[in-house]
């Protein structure tokens, strides 16, 4: 019973993190004397294995084997734990702030070397989310909606090389994840949970957050990884207080279909033309962006982009 009374308040969450029920839309004001949620997520048990794609399946192998295991295959890390089994890349939102800071949200989604970033993010509703390549190459970069059960297709977009565009996110009627994946590169993935505030954060290299500023009240704390259940807990923020929370993952709960569990490799590199092992390897990494830009730092980046973003479902042609 108290189960399924969870499961209900679950739910429930969702909808308004979707920001769809009728007459409810955030607002942005001042706060003063906000309360801080912080903490820790773990991940129990150990950390399930990356997931390996063999390039021989995927054109571009010359380029996109810039960042390989040096056995000719690129490699997927869905699951980051630290030591002591703090869990990154958790989406961590509190769901029911009906006001509070400036909800400025236009994620960026990186492509370089064959790699889209970051892992997992937030996105809001009816809003824009700008993929930003720097690669010499094409990409098709299909954006998804899921629940649960069901996954519609919410665009199919060609991102020329080195330019950005900019799609608008339309979830349908009960779905909160937004899926993004390479059409052409099945290992370029990211996820995102729907958010309709501005009080979320992703967990760090211990798997650690921290949201401040929360307008005092009562609420519900999501946590989303996208492949694990999601989780939710009461929480009450109250005025200049902190309030620390902690959630545990069981990874032997881990939810990937059985056909997407490939470990090992699908093909011996020896049936290849030529061998893929570059004279420099570049082990693949998900808790290092920096090192993977060529020029600017990921602020300047960001910054650049939101300023000179194209409109809406176009997109900037490289220069000649």
């Amino acid at each position: 019973m108290i189960r399924k009374i969870i499961i209900s308040l679950l739910f429930l969450s969702i909808f308004s993190v979707l920001n769809l029920s009728q007459g409810f839309a955030y607002e942005e004001t001042t706060i003063r004397n906000g309360g801080t949620l912080k903490g820790r997520v773990f991940l129990n048990g150990p950390t399930p294995p990356n997931r390996v794609y063999h390039l021989i399946f995927s054109p571009n192998i010359d380029f996109c084997r810039g960042i390989s295991d040096g056995n000719g295959n690129r490699i997927l890390k869905e699951f980051q734990t630290s030591a002591d089994g703090g869990f990154q890349d958790v989406v961590i939102a509190i769901v029911g702030v009906k006001k509070g800071k400036p909800f400025l949200s236009t994620p960026i989604m990186w492509l370089e070397d064959c790699e889209m970033r970051p892992f997992v993010t937030a996105v809001r509703n009816n809003h824009p989310v700008t993929i930003a390549s720097n690669d010499p190459i094409i990409h098709g970069i299909q954006g998804y909606s899921l629940n649960d059960k069901y996954t519609f297709q919410m665009f199919n977009k060609p991102v020329l090389p080195k330019s950005n565009v900019t799609k608008k996110i339309e979830f349908r009627p009960g779905h909160y994840i937004f899926r993004t994946q390479c059409g052409v590169h099945d290992y370029m993935q990211t996820w995102a949970l729907a958010v309709g505030n501005p009080y979320y954060a992703i967990t760090d290299k211990t798997g650690g957050f921290e949201i401040i500023n929360v307008p005092p009240g009562e609420y519900h704390v999501l946590a989303f990884h996208p492949h694990m259940d999601i989780q939710a807990q009461a929480v009450t923020i109250k005025t200049d207080g902190t309030v620390e929370m902690g959630f545990i993952f069981e990874s032997k709960e881990v939810r990937i279909p059985l056909h997407d569990l490939q470990e090992s490799y699908r093909l011996q590199t020896w049936l290849q033309d030529e061998h893929l092992v570059p004279p420099n390897v570049k082990v693949q990494t998900h808790n290092a962006p920096e090192a993977l830009l060529k020029s600017h730092t990921w602020q300047e980046r960001s910054k650049n982009y939101l300023v000179n973003s194209p409109p809406d479902d176009e997109e900037e042609l490289p220069s000649k």
